[in-house]
């Protein structure tokens, strides 16, 4: 099974930036598929401009798994996962091993160990998405930037970094730069980040994620 779902799969790449698919329309931008290098982030847009990261998948991470559930339905995916709201891009440079959809699905209908695995990635992708999304709503602004930092830092060296500016926090948990920024510098007076030129180094990972809690 493995081997044949292999055997088909297409490695792919996206630069940072790139829009993997806009407004969700799965039947014309379908991406299914795990990330073998790099971050990407899933967000929906508010009508006022404003936009809140619901998910992010790193490295090992399986993309586009309920998209392809809801695709054995009748009617567009499109119609009922996120709608035209949800978009996906990368925020670093990315690799991705896309995988079949008709071998997947089809092989899913018959091997009972391939619909359950299935089954319990898009309860455990449910679960963080949750997670995240009631830290962006109900959590104070400090938890949230510490929590987001936590999720976008690197490994560089022996030290976490982030490459991301504070517009792009503060999309991510739909707030504004300016209050980013605040937060931003009291961690830095607090000695948990650092400013290296366009780098943020992540200097007490253990202190940002007791902030992150509330």
């Amino acid at each position: 099974m493995t081997r044949t779902i292999l055997a088909q799969a297409v490695e792919t790449r996206a630069g940072a930036g790139d829009v993997l698919y806009r407004g969700a329309d799965h039947a014309e931008t379908a991406v299914f598929g795990v990330v073998v290098d790099g971050l990407l982030r899933f967000y929906v847009h508010a009508p006022d401009g404003r936009s809140m990261t619901v998910r992010y998948a790193g490295r090992g991470e399986l993309v586009g798994v309920r998209g392809l559930a809801l695709e054995t339905s009748t009617g567009p995916a499109s119609q009922r996962y996120g709608g035209r709201a949800l978009n996906g891009e990368a925020l670093q440079n990315s690799t991705l091993l896309l995988l079949p959809r008709t071998t997947v699905t089809a092989l899913a209908r018959r091997r009972a160990e391939l619909s359950w695995a299935l089954t319990g990635e898009i309860a455990r992708q449910a679960m963080l998405d949750q997670e995240l999304i009631a830290t962006n709503v109900f959590s104070p602004i400090r938890a949230r930037v510490a929590r987001h930092l936590l999720m976008l830092g690197v490994k560089q060296g022996q030290e976490l970094v982030l490459r991301v500016s504070h517009q792009e926090i503060a999309d991510a948990i739909g707030s504004v730069r300016e209050v980013v920024s605040r937060a931003l510098c009291r961690f830095q007076d607090e000695g948990l980040v650092e400013r290296r030129g366009r780098l943020t180094v992540l200097r007490d990972p253990r202190a940002l994620y007791q902030a992150s809690l509330g």
